[in-house]
């Protein structure tokens, strides 16, 4: 899970004023212009049937809260296995009781591992960092989206496991690739870094391999490159560290 900052409401170009929409559907470009076509939630690069997802369920479970079925603020994307109706669908998903791409800074929460018993797979798991309450609110933020789901059934509907490992391989070969090229073209070699994290996603795993290259992390945070990371999650005087979102109404903020 990568934190996102969408921005504010896009601008009508025909009115000058908030775009408004008659189907929620249609806030899909405007997603992907500014957070990417990513399943906001898994971050699994997403080619066709790209959920437009409302953040606050439209029609949640009885006695939860009803989100905006057209407002901007309650859209992202999502892959049609973490939008299921076994995992977040129409469940709640209260900030202070789940880790979310909105309201935290979840490169400091979650962790991608390779399975401990099946190295063709990967999960996701909480960060060694977090503390007792925190580790309990990142699993079950992990149990909602089955980021520790192996779908090995003939008509296999969940590849995120399979697909997360395969980003493992492809982040080694390239802190290979930009070890041996930096001495000479580091700018060159961070660009080309950025570029294929766009192409893969998994976002976690790059952050985390190039986390002491602060060429590379200038340009994983591009916006031209990699739009919508949320960039007050990283302190730029810092050599790009870590540091909690805290919107500070929301417990156990990080």
């Amino acid at each position: 899970m990568r934190p996102l900052d969408k921005g504010i409401c896009p601008v009508d170009p025909k009115t000058g004023m908030e775009k408004v929409v008659a189907e929620y559907g249609n806030w899909r470009m405007d997603l992907i212009e500014r957070i990417g076509a990513y399943c906001a939630y898994c971050n699994m690069p997403i080619n066709h049937t790209i959920n437009v997802e409302h953040f606050v369920p439209k029609s949640p479970m009885p006695g939860h809260p009803v989100g905006d079925r057209l407002a901007w603020e309650n859209m992202l994307l999502a892959c049609v296995a973490c939008n299921a109706p076994d995992t977040k669908g129409n469940n709640p998903y209260n900030p202070n009781d789940y880790y979310t791409p909105i309201h935290h800074n979840t490169f400091l929460i979650f962790l991608v591992e390779i399975h401990p018993s099946e190295p063709d797979a990967a999960i996701v798991v909480p960060h060694p960092n977090l503390n007792a309450t925190q580790a309990v609110k990142a699993k079950r933020t992990i149990d909602l989206f089955n980021w520790q789901s192996i779908d090995r059934r003939p008509k296999i509907v969940d590849l995120r496991w399979k697909k997360r490992r395969e980003a493992i391989e492809a982040v080694n070969a390239a802190v290979g690739l930009y070890n041996a090229a930096k001495i000479n073209h580091a700018m060159v070699a961070a660009e080309m870094v950025a570029i294929y994290a766009k192409s893969v996603g998994f976002f976690m795993l790059w952050f985390a391999a190039f986390a002491g290259e602060p060429t590379v992390m200038e340009k994983l945070l591009d916006n031209s490159i990699i739009p919508g990371t949320a960039q007050k999650c990283f302190d730029r005087n810092n050599g790009f560290c870590l540091i909690p979102r805290n919107p500070g109404n929301i417990t156990d903020s990080m």
